[in-house]
Order: C-alpha cells, then sequence, then structure tokens
C-alpha cells in the first residue's frame, strides 16, 4: 500500500525502536527519515533525526547517493537503504531494508522493490509530523 508516510513504533517510547518515514514538503526530494534501529540480537546500532545520524554506537556506515541513501551494518550487511524517484504527479521514496526492535523480533522487511511491515504501523501520515511539532511548540 502507498501512503505519504507512517510512523512504525512509538516515537516517544524512550530507548525503544521506533521508524518515522515523513511526509515530504513540497519541493524535497530526498527522504525524511528518523529512529532507533537495533541488531537482529536486540543491540542498539543507531539514532537517525531528519535522515541524520545522531548517534551511531553500533559503527554502522551512512553512504548517500543521489536522492537517497543507505545504512549498513559494520559487516557490510544492509541495515536501510532508500531512495526517492520523481513521477509526473509527485516522488515516491522506496524504503527497503531489515529492521528489528530491542527484543531482536523483526518489525520491517524487503519485499521486492518496497518493504513489508510486520506488526502494526503506530500511523500513517498525511501531513510532515516535523511540521505539527513546531506548530505545537508555539
Amino acid at each position: 500500500m502507498l501512503i505519504p508516510g507512517f510512523i512504525l513504533g512509538d516515537p516517544h517510547a524512550g530507548e525503544e525502536f521506533w521508524l518515522l518515514a515523513d511526509v515530504l514538503l513540497p519541493g524535497e526530494k530526498a527522504p525524511y527519515i528518523s529512529g532507533r534501529f537495533y541488531d537482529q540480537k536486540g543491540g542498539f546500532l543507531l539514532r537517525m533525526q531528519g535522515s541524520e545520524v545522531v548517534e551511531n554506537p553500533g559503527n554502522c556506515v551512512f553512504q548517500s547517493f543521489g536522492e537517497g541513501f543507505r545504512l549498513l551494518q559494520p559487516a557490510g550487511e544492509e541495515l536501510l537503504s532508500l531512495r526517492t524517484e520523481a513521477f509526473a504527479n509527485g516522488y515516491l521514496t522506496r524504503i527497503q531494508g531489515k529492521l528489528y526492535d530491542k527484543r531482536g523480533s523483526l518489525r520491517m522487511e524487503s519485499s521486492f522493490e518496497s518493504a513489508k511491515v510486520l506488526g502494526e504501523i503506530q500511523r500513517a501520515l498525511n501531513a510532515p509530523v516535523r511540521l505539527q511539532e513546531k506548530a505545537s511548540c508555539l
């Protein structure tokens, strides 16, 4: 299913797994991702905020390319890959990878050219969360 953006997990749950694939603003092409990521054993790998790595105890590698990026674990295994493609009526960001929660349970995995979410999506988004957060701070 195509949705403008989503939240997987709970961003306010402390050190638990979560992923925010935020809705892009007009004119944006690069993915806007935030979250806490763990390995298959539940070890904390990294935290991202606005597609920037802000904590990286797992020594993951961030590789930027064109309109996307990929995150690799130190052994070279792909954690997450995102790329945004332009279409006549807008943009589509493809998300692939294997994401685990703090207990080592699989929460998302690649499926063809997209991703399959395991468990429930916290919330589908129609508007960017980062704008809603700024408005609530005023």
